[in-house]
């Protein structure tokens, strides 16, 4: 095996999942092959959200497997909070996201890598999404335009690749967040600080099995009366 292209930098890989059977095991496995490519220190800590498939077995068959690999098992509580209980757990430097449907992977990372260094947080943007529906695309942009309104966001993708250096991101006071908008709220928190963020292209790629769980109107719901508490909280000196 080659040298790992970055060994003085450790990383963690976050990976939330529920009810993800038919994807996690695919998904760490390639994981566990291609992060020896770029890191020497590195660990996998899969947080499973309450599943009621065979997720759970599954995830702790992969930990028994290989010792780089940690599974925390808690109760359903969604998204937001199996991402905080990744980020709190993590003993690297950097930690990063990484969905358990494999619609980004370790190598679709691999630019963002490259621009970790002297950044507290590389944003990944996707490119062509071929599996989008007019539905989903209208809802995508849509969002970055409310972000843009509300809080001058100007990234061209803040729900993809984020990778954080660690002890500033476990600084943040996020129990408050709830859902997939504790991405964009984290983007919030790092631009009203000052810290650095760069931008790198990534990849995306449709699911190969599994329930979309995002793409929902009641989850567009949920993130859009976030995303408003979040400016009022702002607006009121709270944050």
């Amino acid at each position: 095996m080659s040298e790992a292209k970055y060994p003085s930098t450790g990383i963690t890989i976050a990976i939330p999942t529920y009810n993800e059977a038919e994807n996690i095991e695919w998904v760490a496995q390639d994981a566990l092959a291609k992060l020896p490519l770029y890191f020497k220190d590195f660990e996998i800590i899969i947080v499973d959200d309450g599943s009621t498939d065979k997720t759970p077995e599954i995830c702790d068959r992969l930990a028994e497997a290989d010792n780089r690999v940690r599974v925390i098992h808690q109760t359903n509580g969604g998204f937001s909070r199996a991402m905080l209980t990744g980020i709190r757990k993590s003993t690297k430097e950097f930690a990063a996201y990484m969905p358990a449907d494999g619609q980004f992977l370790i190598d679709d990372m691999r630019h963002c890598f490259e621009a970790m260094a002297g950044n507290d947080l590389a944003l990944g943007y996707r490119g062509g999404r071929p599996d989008y529906t007019l539905r989903r695309m209208m809802m995508s942009y849509g969002y970055l335009m409310l972000l843009v309104i509300l809080f001058d966001i100007k990234y061209m993708d803040v729900g993809w690749v984020h990778i954080w250096r660690t002890d500033k991101v476990r600084e943040l006071k996020l129990d408050k967040t709830d859902g997939i908008f504790i991405l964009s709220e984290i983007v919030v928190m790092f631009m009203r600080k000052g810290y650095k963020i760069v931008e790198s292209p990534s990849f995306y790629h449709p699911r190969k099995a599994g329930e979309v769980k995002n793409a929902k109107f009641s989850v567009a719901r949920k993130t859009l009366f976030n995303a408003i508490k979040l400016w009022v909280r702002i607006k009121m000196g709270r944050v």
